[in-house]
């Protein structure tokens, strides 16, 4: 009750980041009813739960709901802010996400595979989120991931021995294209395109993210702390000194020629909890969307030009 009349003379005076944290505070309500239809929807009570445990469980949704609304969200208190005018800078006490943020970037981006675990040995590197550069993807296409990451992911797959094509691949798998790509709380990219997270080794930027983790065969939504970088050269270069210099990726290595060979080893080693994350990384190798946006960045076949000999004097 004390923030809510806070924020109604806060609007009263007109203050721009009222319109955000109003935002802000609808889209958590929309969050809480889908949270709130999907337990409905469930099988029922387990034996040991009781009107105490749904009252825990009711207040945990509400607080859910209220943190991913305060990290992005689906986008929809940006789109209420944008819509209104107002400004969709972003307030350290929740605003309704960063300026250009894409709807799903923010805590709430799920991935649909599980994200990889950082290894012990890979090395700091002097990343800031205060030096981050512009997100993956500005509209999260595959051709505008392909076009924005190749000689990057090139770079890297030589220093492999791979194709750049897996190593693109791989990055669309954790990023959805770029659109779903670990960002700060202010909106800022984590450029983190291989969802390495940051273990207790880890010296650099960090980020909080939701995600999806594979225990015993069940699935279960954690927020997990992953590495953040000042570009996205640096992310390439990370996830080159993770593979390259960690003993438990050793047999991918010995198969850097055969892709099939390589995912399936890095996999092996505990890259992911997926048990499918091999298979859904080739897929994405295999498929059309990655092969027609490297496609599109072949320079057209030039058109032989006609030579029409002039008659000799």
């Amino acid at each position: 009750m004390q923030g809510l009349a806070e924020l109604k003379q806060r609007a009263a005076h007109e203050d721009p980041k009222a319109l955000a944290q109003a935002a802000v505070q609808f889209e958590a309500l929309f969050i809480g009813m889908m949270l709130k239809s999907a337990r409905d929807a469930s099988l029922g009570s387990g034996i040991l739960d009781g009107q105490e445990s749904k009252q825990y469980l009711e207040l945990m949704d509400q607080q859910v709901a209220l943190e991913l609304a305060q990290h992005g969200g689906f986008g929809f208190g940006k789109l209420i802010v944008d819509q209104l005018g107002g400004d969709s800078a972003p307030s350290t006490d929740g605003g309704a996400g960063g300026a250009g943020a894409r709807p799903g970037a923010g805590a709430f981006a799920l991935p649909h595979v599980s994200r990889a675990h950082a290894s012990p040995v890979a090395p700091p590197l002097a990343a800031s989120s205060a030096e981050a550069t512009a997100p993956p993807a500005a509209d999260g296409t595959p051709e505008s991931f392909v076009a924005r990451f190749l000689d990057d992911a090139t770079a890297a797959a030589n220093a492999l021995g791979v194709e750049p094509r897996l190593l693109l691949a791989q990055a669309a798998l954790e990023t959805g294209w770029g659109a779903a790509a670990p960002a700060h709380a202010d909106g800022k990219p984590s450029n983190n395109l291989f969802g390495i997270k940051a273990g207790s080794s880890w010296r650099g930027a960090r980020v909080a993210q939701w995600t999806i983790e594979h225990e015993d065969g069940v699935a279960a939504r954690k927020r997990e702390d992953f590495r953040a970088y000042g570009n996205a050269a640096d992310s390439f270069a990370d996830y080159v000194h993770l593979i390259g210099s960690s003993p438990r990726y050793a047999a991918a290595l010995d198969q850097a020629q055969d892709a099939e060979g390589f995912a399936r080893a890095v996999t092996a080693a505990g890259y992911a909890t997926d048990p499918d994350y091999a298979e859904k990384w080739l897929a994405v190798y295999h498929g059309d969307t990655l092969g027609g946006a490297l496609d599109g960045l072949k320079p057209a076949a030039a058109e032989p030009t006609e030579v029409t000999e002039e008659p000799t004097p």
